[in-house]
């Protein structure tokens, strides 16, 4: 691709695009000068506009010193002219030499520079070297190549968490141009048609003041047909930035529905015949009163983390139309704000997202991370950072799409509990909010998550991920606390600078659904994260088989749709509660696109859609209707009572709406919206009432709701039920109920009122929540058990099984999430089962603890699982096992709702009456050498 493929920075100035003809040299040690690269052998034939990580096999990994070379011509002026090498951006330092002299340096990965080096080239052939240094993150080396530009000093993003990019990764260009030419436009729009553009001129003739009088500058503006609607000249009164102020009679607002872009070209007149073109947008995005407007509309942000990195070119696109596709993919999930994550994007971006009409949320790439190393900060960090921001605040200022800044993510880099450094923090956020005001764009100093907080910023936005439905409870209770403004938004430290009107927005949040893998895996597909297991996809398919999902799920891509529905029910869930909450404004899933190892996206690493895609535009739009589900289990024929919402965003006036719900199994009702809803109000409309069906056998069932207007459909949404007939316990099986640990307290007392038999006889089937003396000898003569292992002391630690607690650990499923697994089509399971990946209707029951140790040649005991991530960590939730002339039943799942939750009643009732069948037959047997005590 070309340095900037963008057509909101264009030049008429004779230029030749440098991008094939390249030749490739790798230094390791760093020692070769410009005089040694001609005799140098291992030369290979290159391209720039791609990092050489992706362009070569053989350097995945490199990091250090490299040699790009080639040749080109220039012509022969007459005039004085001004040669100007233009990179759109090289990883990480750069020295340009032509014809064997520097012409010049420039650091920073991201961000474009322009290297004039007319008293290098002469007319003819030139060479053209460029000698790169990417420091490695291996610290030995990295102070042995540049110890001035330590790796973590240097804003490098999220490389080190995925794969590296290094080199001339965007194009190259020569540029011939005038004594006096045009370096940059900066167009400072109104949406009431008043704009102001800042021209800075350039050139070896700036300051001949007599050559300046003889030109002077037209301004014409073009709306997007090519139409003229504003010209005007004006003299040059300076030598340097040049002001004009204009104003476009009733212009079209650039907005999501209708970006509408204009055109001003700025040209040179007189001795002199230049002209640059940019492309800007009258759009106005402002937050007040705690609450987002775009046009002065009232705004609900629905918006996706976008890593922004490529399968095949990491951190280049592969053409401006595959970075369209996917942003309309986005338009078509119901986004309408992609925040560009922890890297400046290459120009393309910026360009489509203006033509498509979808917001961006910018960051700076940050210098280090909560990993490696954990929040580092230094002040030539810190210069580097500011640097590089107000070297992206240059490039992309004409950009209407750019609605937020970010200045850093999660303190990475930074340590809050440092009183100077948030100082850093605070000034940094004031100066940046002063360079941006002429164009009014929202700034954000830290965007935060637990551990760390705002001191002052424009929105009050928060991280968290929850495992689904595991955790629905700490997820629900998070956003209402978030809701409320709490404290621990801001800085504890009497320092933060809080109007308490900042809107509140969930600003990353998600969930894992594996994607459906091509027959030839990726070279990327070994990378992992700091060498998790977890997150390592290498090596998935034999996982798959050896812990036998595939006699569950089928092939893999089965498995994996399966993760991807799991995922959708997570996001559903998650995104109805936030916007039941009026007071948060919106929300940021991660992410748009699965990224290497890390598949959260909406969309695959290849942009292929996830299986979801039409569920999830229906509930991501401007108005929404919700259920207040506090519960998703029913017992049948029970009277069920749910609270109607409407989140209302749209222009549309609801009164009189009508508000339609239906179940498939056939109640049915309506009733009107009586009042008006203002745009932005999250209103409770009704309580509805209905009985849920009469049934034999646990059933699903789906209730339908729309609010339809008299032009159609606003808004509609669905949701699943699940009813369960009456339990009927084995009464006739006596039971004996042991918790030496109290992890079960009056489980007794629920199981005598549901109609068992509590009485110790040795026939009894043995209920314990501890694999202790007296369980023992209960199995040891032959009787059977069920263990209810609720806790870590549930199995002695020198045992060949462990009960490991979830939480806090990378089982807890918060980040590589996890998916719980049962075998549907056998007992205890095949009366209970919906799904083979467990969803909400399991809310009540989802382990806390799972059960490790088990080998995956013994998972055909193992009824029930969950596996994290790319099918790495595989556990038991419940399993058979022999022991000695006895049989048990583990089992994590807890039992406390047995009784009044449905699933958790037949559940436990269903292990029980598989305890009796000759189904329970375990081949794995304990070891009888094991010590359990």
């Amino acid at each position: 691709m070309s340095s900037d493929l963008s057509l909101a920075n264009i030049d008429d100035a004779p230029r030749i695009e440098l991008i094939h003809g390249w030749e490739f040299l790798t230094d390791p040690d760093g020692k070769f000068k410009i005089t040694d690269i001609a005799r140098a052998s291992g030369w290979r034939k290159a391209r720039v506009g791609i990092g050489w990580n992706a362009l070569f096999e053989d350097l995945r990994e490199y990091m250090g010193v490299a040699w790009y070379r080639t040749r080109f011509e220039s012509p022969q002026f007459s005039e004085n002219r001004h040669v100007l090498l233009k990179f759109g951006a090289v990883d990480y330092f750069a020295e340009v030499y032509v014809n064997g002299a520097l012409a010049g340096t420039h650091e920073g990965g991201y961000t474009p520079f322009s290297v004039d080096a007319t008293s290098a080239v002469k007319p003819g052939m030139n060479e053209l070297a460029v000698r790169v240094i990417d420091p490695p993150m291996d610290e030995a080396q990295n102070l042995l190549l540049c110890p001035d530009m330590m790796y973590h000093e240097i804003p490098h993003g999220k490389q080190n968490w995925y794969v590296q990019n290094a080199g001339i990764w965007q194009g190259v260009r020569a540029e011939f141009c005038p004594e006096i030419y045009i370096e940059s436009i900066r167009v400072s729009p109104n949406i009431s048609g008043d704009f102001r553009a800042d021209v800075l001129l350039a050139g070896s003739a700036l300051h001949d003041h007599q050559k300046l009088e003889r030109n002077h500058l037209l301004f014409t503006v073009c709306d997007s047909s090519g139409r003229v609607v504003l010209e005007e000249t004006i003299a040059i009164v300076s030598p340097d930035v040049q002001s004009f102020r204009g104003t476009i009679k009733k212009p079209r607002l650039w907005n999501l529905d209708d970006p509408a872009l204009y055109t001003l070209e700025v040209q040179l007149v007189g001795e002199i015949n230049y002209r640059k073109r940019v492309r800007f947008g009258f759009r106005k995005f402002e937050a007040r009163d705690g609450r987002l407007f775009l046009n002065d509309q009232p705004f609900y942000m629905r918006g996706a983390l976008d890593q922004d990195f490529y399968p095949e070119t990491i951190h280049t696109p592969a053409s401006e139309e595959y970075v369209r596709e996917m942003m309309i993919k986005a338009k078509r999930l119901g986004l309408n704000v992609l925040r560009c994550h922890l890297k400046i994007c290459h120009p393309v971006y910026l360009t489509v997202a203006d033509e498509v009409g979808i917001l961006v949320w910018a960051e700076v790439p940050s210098w280090s991370d909560c990993w490696y190393p954990a929040d580092h900060f230094s002040t030539k960090a810190a210069e580097r950072g500011k640097k590089m921001f107000q070297e992206m605040i240059e490039r992309d200022w004409n950009h209407p799409c750019i609605v937020i800044q970010t200045i850093m993510n999660e303190s990475w880099g930074i340590d809050l509990k440092d009183s100077m450094q948030r100082a850093w923090l605070k000034d940094t956020f004031n100066w940046v909010k002063e360079e941006l005001g002429p164009v009014g764009r929202l700034v954000v100093d830290n965007s935060a998550c637990e551990n760390n907080f705002h001191l002052r910023t424009d929105l009050e936005d928060f991280h968290n991920y929850y495992s689904m439905p595991d955790h629905v409870d700490l997820w629900e209770k998070w956003t209402a606390e978030l809701a409320s403004r709490p404290d621990w938004t801001f800085s504890p430290y009497g320092d933060a600078e809080r109007t308490r009107k900042e809107p509140v927005i969930v600003s990353e949040f998600g969930n894992w659904g594996l994607p459906r893998l091509p027959e030839d895996l990726p070279w990327w597909f070994a990378a992992n994260f700091g060498g998790r297991e977890v997150t390592r996809p290498a090596g998935v398919h034999d996982r798959y088989k050896q812990y036998r999902l595939d006699e569950l799920f089928g092939e893999f891509n089965n498995f994996a749709e399966e993760t991807q529905w799991h995922q959708f029910i997570s996001l559903k869930h998650e995104i109805e509660d936030i916007r039941r909450h009026q007071e948060i404004q919106g929300y940021i899933i991660t992410g748009m696109t699965d990224i290497h190892w890390e598949v959260n996206g909406l969309l695959d690493m290849w942009r292929n859609p996830k299986i979801f895609t039409n569920d999830l535009n229906r509930l991501q739009q401007q108005d929404v209707v919700l259920l207040e589900m506090n519960r998703y289990n029913f017992w049948t024929e029970q009277e069920v009572n749910v609270g109607v919402m409407l989140s209302h965003y749209g222009a549309a006036d609801v009164r009189g709406a009508r508000v339609r719900w239906m179940l498939d199994s056939g109640p049915s009702g309506q009733f009107e919206i009586t009042e008006a809803l203002p745009s932005g109000a999250v209103a409770r409309l009704k309580e509805i009432s209905f009985r849920s069906q009469s049934v034999s056998e646990p059933t699903r069932d789906r209730i339908l709701i729309e609010v339809r207007l008299k032009s159609g459909v606003l808004a509609e949404n669905s949701y699943d039920l699940f009813v369960y007939p009456t339990a009927h316990p084995v009464s006739e099986l006596p039971l004996v109920f042991h918790d030496p640990i109290a992890t079960a307290r009056d489980l007794d007392k629920q199981l005598v009122r549901a109609g068992y038999r509590i009485e110790d006889s040795s026939d009894a089937l043995l209920i314990s929540t501890r694999l202790d003396d007296r369980t023992e000898r209960h199995l040891s003569r032959g009787g059977k058990a069920i263990l209810l292992l609720d806790d870590e002391r549930a199995i002695s630690k020198d045992a060949p099984l462990s009960v490991k607690k979830r939480w806090g650990t990378e089982l807890d499923g918060r980040w590589f999430s996890n998916f719980n697994w049962v075998r549907h089509n056998a007992a205890p399971y095949d009366k209970l089962t919906f799904n083979r990946i467990l969803g909400f209707e399991a809310r009540e029951v989802v382990p806390e603890h799972v059960i490790t140790g088990v080998a995956s040649d013994d998972f055909q005991d193992v009824l029930s699982g969950a596996t994290f991530g790319w099918v790495q960590r595989n556990s038991a939730l419940t399993m058979q096992m022999g022991f000695a002339e006895g049989k048990a039943l583990l089992t994590t799942y807890r039992f406390g709702d047995y009784g009044r939750d449905p699933y958790a009643t037949h559940l436990l009732d269903s292990y029980i009456r598989y305890t009796q069948q000759e189904a329970f037959a375990p081949k794995l047997q304990w070891l009888e050498e094991a010590s359990i005590l």
